[in-house]
């Protein structure tokens, strides 16, 4: 079967191999994998910045969605044909994480998803939502779940506001959700066209960081002064001061990114006095994972994708989210 295996860190060394077809152990299900979809992360694995220790060589690439193929002695969630999804924290199944099953996440620690055929435990699988196809389904694992759980955390209802940085995978989910919850959606970018795309989306302001350098005040005066009261921080240190100054009193910053720096100073005594509810999030477990899918079936939401590759262009996928200019979320369709 075809697989991707990375010998060494670096994109140069992203390697097309052959490899022997796989078969159900007990507890196990073997899924032909249909598509995949990048997230930060696979990038940083790849070149070797990830933050868990991983050997090599390794199948790179956390997500993915296929259809089942076969099930080992004593599984009973799925049987032949049921369409999949992976679940990231593969051992996480519900309750708060704990300590022994941190750092098993396909893409590194674990192999990943990009090769034809997988063996997953049963319960590192979930139920794709029925009117999502393979390449829709492979965005939900981490950038879908990790908006989610977050917006959960932070109790956002209707009549809230809730700003997002960015337009990437986790942010566009998070405008999408934000919407479904009936708040309103304050969009951050440095591209005004990628404004008005999220504007089609729903977005009630749009605010172009570009031009508005300190946008803080912004997000003040697009909430009456009162500021947002949710923030998904997707870029970590170089932002993080701001979204503080935009947050509302009593307010949530769920810090889910690092792209803009990994360590940031704070003023504490605005975190105290603002009584801010700062969360690190990491996706979630599988009970929030299924829960996720059950809504995302209901009000059938349709995930964005910015661009989709074929199984031997995974390198030009990695290249264009290097570049940062994507709009949603990158797949890998394994019938191209």
């Amino acid at each position: 079967m075809r697989a991707y295996r990375l010998p060494a860190f670096g994109l140069d060394q992203l390697q097309r191999v052959d490899l022997p077809e796989p078969q159900p152990a007990p507890n196990e299900v073997l899924v032909k994998l249909e598509a995949a979809s990048l997230n930060y992360r696979d990038l940083l694995m790849a070149q070797g910045g990830l933050y868990r220790d991983v050997k090599l060589p390794i199948i790179p690439v956390s997500d993915g969605a296929g259809t089942v193929l076969a099930v080992g002695a004593g599984v009973t969630r799925f049987k032949p044909g049921d369409r999949v999804t992976t679940v990231y924290k593969s051992r996480w199944i519900a309750g708060a994480i704990r300590p022994e099953w941190v750092g098993a996440e396909p893409g590194g620690p674990d192999d990943g998803v990009m090769r034809d055929l997988a063996c997953f435990d049963a319960y590192a699988l979930a139920h794709a939502p029925a009117h999502l196809n393979a390449l829709q389904a492979a965005t939900l694992p981490i950038a879908a779940l990790t908006a989610w759980h977050a917006l959960e955390l932070a109790h956002v209802t209707s009549g809230q506001s809730v700003l997002v940085l960015g337009t990437g995978g986790v942010s566009l989910f998070a405008l999408q959700f934000a919407k479904m919850r009936g708040a309103r959606a304050i969009v951050l970018s440095s591209s005004d066209e990628k404004l008005e795309r999220a504007k089609a989306l729903g977005a009630d302001v749009g605010i172009n960081y570009v031009r508005h350098p300190q946008w803080s005040p912004q997000v003040l005066e697009a909430t009456g002064g009162r500021g947002a009261d949710a923030v998904i921080e997707t870029v970590g240190a170089s932002t993080l001061r701001q979204s503080m100054d935009a947050v509302a009193m009593h307010g949530f910053i769920g810090l889910v990114g690092f792209m803009g720096g990994n360590e940031a100073s704070l003023t504490l005594t605005q975190a105290l006095l603002k009584r801010i509810h700062l969360q690190g999030i990491s996706v979630a477990p599988l009970e929030s994972h299924e829960r996720m899918n059950a809504a995302v079936e209901l009000a059938h939401l349709e995930p964005v994708i910015d661009r989709v590759y074929g199984f031997d262009q995974l390198r030009d996928a990695f290249d264009l989210m290097a570049t940062g200019k994507h709009f949603g979320k990158i797949v890998i369709d394994f019938s191209k």
